[in-house]
């Protein structure tokens, strides 16, 4: 699983870099910020969300641990995709959409294009509590345990749960998820 790529951005495309990474070029959807301060020519860093399915395989890009784990949780809510997220996190912001978040005001949701109503509410209600103003981290996404999980198809939420419920006293990798695949549900 891809956690983070260092390279050159090379081409700038619709929503979408071309980062080179020791000659190998790796496309990434940005948010519009991030597309936007992307620097053709210059190295950059970004933290990578990695979608496989059986038709696609997608990479999302991140300047921000804060950033990766926000989307990552977006994507565990009903009804909110990877095309979603990006536009959710393009037109709000992660500063402001964690404030709307903490503040459980579905207002600033409701006017993104593809966003209703009640997209917006259950976006509020199922991450109020997880995510905090300013706060950087919402789920462990670095853990090889929680990587694990997602890669055999259970959910972020789902993910984050399990890695939570493992004992301090399991410090082994394989050990890890044994116990976190006891604990999902």
């Amino acid at each position: 699983m891809i956690a983070s790529l260092r390279g050159i951005p090379v081409e700038k495309l619709d929503s979408t870099i071309i980062l080179e990474v020791s000659g190998v070029g790796y496309e990434l959807a940005l948010t519009t910020e991030e597309w936007g301060a992307a620097k053709l020519g210059t190295e950059a860093h970004y933290y990578v969300y990695e979608q496989i399915r059986e038709d696609t395989h997608n990479l999302y890009g991140f300047s921000t641990l804060g950033s990766k784990q926000l989307f990552a949780q977006l994507l565990g809510i009903s009804g909110v995709g990877p095309k979603m997220a990006m536009q959710i996190l393009s037109s709000a912001g992660e500063s402001r959409l964690r404030q709307a978040i903490a503040s459980g005001d579905p207002d600033l949701l409701k006017g993104i294009t593809g966003v209703g109503p009640k997209t917006a509410q259950r976006v509020i209600v199922e991450l109020r509590g997880k995510v905090e103003a300013g706060a950087a981290g919402l789920a462990p996404v670095t853990d090889p345990t929680y990587q694990a999980l997602i890669a055999l198809g259970y959910t972020p939420p789902q993910a984050t749960t399990a890695v939570g419920q493992i004992p301090d006293t399991i410090t082994g990798d394989q050990e890890r998820l044994k116990a976190a695949l006891k604990g999902v549900k």
